[in-house]
């Protein structure tokens, strides 16, 4: 090998080794950065040449830097990060309507009924006390309110996941508008020979982050990483991305309808009347995906399924208790009158969730019969069964009635025979479920996801000691390199003497 081959095998190997040393030195500088794939350099041999008959090395180069990655140990954690975000919107929306049905606080529905029903036992044993008619109509009142308070508990949770959504798909745009920028970006830098891994790296973190949000499948193709929604719609191809957005529809408790505009670099603008409606598809099966999903399911599913059965108790207990009070005869020497209201053209059991919609939120104290403006008064409550102008005052066989309206067998809709208290704590046990299935759904999603992100800093994280060994050995090598530069150059000299 001649002086000058010896210059440029040990010129491209600190060259080489210089690279190294640079990658190195970014690993160890992004040991805690999150979405960070440590990379590796991939030294090769320079082309060999024949000198005197022999092979002769041409010296070493850096062939690539290498990232280390896993695509599909990504996709596996973002479908556990977007099965996470789905637990945690329901959990957090399940969770507000939790304290309303606190049975342990004493101020529930079920202590409210039973409050009644104690108030018409004490009745029972006074039928014509004030006092006692008086903590009747008070217990009642605190029924109705207690109805009013749980159901615009729920109204609210329902609303709190329907605006939520507004936020949510602003924050899909602006990711996705990110995601497109990085895919130009990578191009460009591709194209001119240049590094783009750490760009890649954000790009999947991002990808991840919008899982979170919102279920998505991608595939990487020449113009970058192309994300499409679950229903097929394209929200990144290349350097164009779509508008996620609400469109308010309806009247009463505001629903979002969910709308997408067609890609673009920058994309249209918004037209609720042709983009199109993705609020039926974004949530994947079930809405089981991301937290769009979760809080689809809660304010179309889960709510108004608990709205609907708080309904049916409102409307059952004040029909069976206006049935039994109409009945019964009060101090007016009249019968007839109904305890609460809306009362009009009720049935048992009601045939459709139309008949009971809206109950919890309207039920009231009855108006008197002689004068619908005024509410009922304690000469209205009805504790006889028979006139009191032939039965008497103390009559108080229908107060008894009425007291065991709550413990009485009654049909709901759909056939199920229960009594108003029992139906009632079916309908806290299965709030209770819900919220506790969702905590340790939750649980174990952040497990899984935590257990994947483990094993993927296994794989493409940095490891400190591997590095520095890498350090070591790196800077040897240059080391070495430079000494076979130094010696070239003195035999460079000594012929050079020789000539001289």
């Amino acid at each position: 090998m001649s002086i000058g081959a010896i210059f440029n095998s040990a010129s491209t190997s600190l060259a080489a080794q210089r690279a190294a040393l640079d990658v190195t030195s970014e690993n160890i500088s992004n040991v805690n950065t999150e979405g960070y794939s440590r990379q590796r350099v991939i030294m090769e041999t320079g082309p060999t040449i024949t000198k005197n008959g022999l092979p002769v090395g041409g010296g070493v180069y850096v062939a690539s830097v290498q990232r280390i990655y896993d695509d599909v140990l990504n996709k596996q954690i973002n479908d556990g990060t977007s099965l996470q975000g789905n637990n945690d919107a329901k959990l957090q929306t399940l969770q507000q309507v939790e304290p309303y049905l606190n049975e342990i606080s004493g101020n529930s529905i079920g202590d409210a009924m039973q409050g009644l029903s104690d108030s018409w036992q004490s009745l029972s044993l006074n039928p014509a006390g004030i006092s006692e008619r008086q903590t009747v109509l008070g217990k009642a009142q605190i029924l109705v309110d207690t109805f009013h308070q749980v159901s615009g508990g729920i109204i609210n949770a329902q609303n709190f996941a329907d605006q939520s959504l507004t936020a949510v798909a602003t924050d899909v745009t602006a990711k996705a508008k990110e995601i497109a920028d990085l895919n130009t970006q990578i191009k460009m830098t591709e194209m001119a020979n240049g590094n783009a891994n750490e760009l890649r790296d954000r790009r999947d973190l991002l990808i991840q982050n919008l899982s979170k949000q919102v279920g998505v499948s991608y595939t990487e193709q020449s113009d970058g990483m192309k994300v499409t929604l679950l229903g097929g719609e394209t929200l990144v191809s290349g350097a164009q991305y779509a508008t996620l957005y609400t469109n308010k529809v309806g009247s009463g408790v505001t629903t979002n309808e969910i709308r997408i505009t067609a890609a673009g670099a920058p994309p249209s603008t918004t037209n609720p009347a042709g983009d199109v409606n993705v609020t039926a598809t974004i949530g994947g099966s079930n809405n089981s995906k991301g937290a769009i999903g979760g809080l689809l399911y809660a304010r179309d599913t889960a709510m108004p399924a608990y709205l609907g059965k708080l309904d049916e108790l409102a409307y059952n207990l004040s029909y069976q208790i206006n049935t039994q009070h109409a009945a019964g005869w009060n101090l007016n020497n009249t019968t007839g009158q109904a305890f609460f209201s809306p009362a009009a053209g009720s049935t048992a059991p009601p045939a459709l969730p139309a008949d009971y919609a809206g109950y919890s939120s309207s039920i009231a104290l009855a108006k008197k019969s002689s004068n619908p403006l005024v509410d009922i008064d304690t000469n209205d409550i009805a504790a006889a069964d028979t006139n009191p102008l032939t039965g008497g005052i103390g009559n108080n066989k229908n107060a008894l009635l009425l007291a065991g309206v709550a413990n009485t067998q009654v049909a709901f809709s759909g056939g199920v025979m229960s009594t108003t208290a029992n139906f009632y704590n079916s309908l806290v046990a299965n709030i209770g479920v819900d919220v506790q299935g969702s905590k340790n759904l939750s649980a174990q999603n952040e497990a899984f996801v935590r257990q994947l992100n483990n094993l993927r800093a296994s794989n493409s994280g940095v490891s400190l000691d591997e590095e520095l060994t890498n350090l070591i050995k790196y800077q040897k090598a240059f080391e070495g390199a430079s000494k076979v530069i130094s010696t070239a150059s003195q035999m460079m000299d000594t012929l050079l003497g020789l000539i001289r």
